[in-house]
């Protein structure tokens, strides 16, 4: 009697080896996605970590129960915890600038818009001296800003409570 190959394995494999996931089907093209999914689920990560970086300062903004969802075409004034300036949409970029020249940057992004629009959004960190802000307040009245909002967050559980009501 002829003796089959693999035979006499005791762990009850097969007697003609295959290849594995070929059971005797054709070869599988399907691409396989996991390994795309987990490169673009890094790179999400890594913006999400890099870009408030990107903002040129960091603010701790204070909380306000009455604060107001934000609106995207403003002139926004921020103060950093580091006691510098910026502009944010700077056609000069996120560069530090000077109280000196403040008042001039300031008249500058306000010669496009019209009278009724000189309102300038300040965006100061929780820890910043008064003294800043109010040379930033000074800076904006001589650019000739008629109107200060002062940009704030809401405390989550104001938010989660406008989330259940609705509005």
């Amino acid at each position: 009697m002829a003796s089959k190959i693999g035979a006499g394995a005791s762990f009850g494999g097969s007697a003609v080896p295959t290849v594995a996931g070929m059971s005797g089907q054709d070869v599988n093209s399907e691409i396989n996605v996991t390994p795309m999914i987990d490169v673009m689920l890094v790179l999400l990560i890594i913006f999400m970590v890099i870009t408030p970086a990107l903002a040129g300062y960091t603010a701790v903004l204070p909380k306000a129960l009455t604060a107001l969802e934000e609106n995207e075409d403003k002139v926004t004034l921020g103060i950093g915890n580091d006691g510098n300036f910026y502009l944010e949409d700077n056609p000069a970029g996120n560069t530090a600038i000077p109280p000196a020249a403040l008042a001039q940057v300031l008249s500058e992004a306000y010669s496009r818009r019209p009278p009724e629009d000189h309102v300038l959004y300040l965006k100061a960190d929780n820890g910043v001296d008064y003294g800043l802000v109010l040379t930033a307040i000074d800076a904006a009245r001589e650019a000739g800003v008629v109107r200060i909002g002062s940009i704030t967050e809401i405390p989550k559980e104001e938010a989660a409570r406008r989330a259940r009501e609705g509005s």
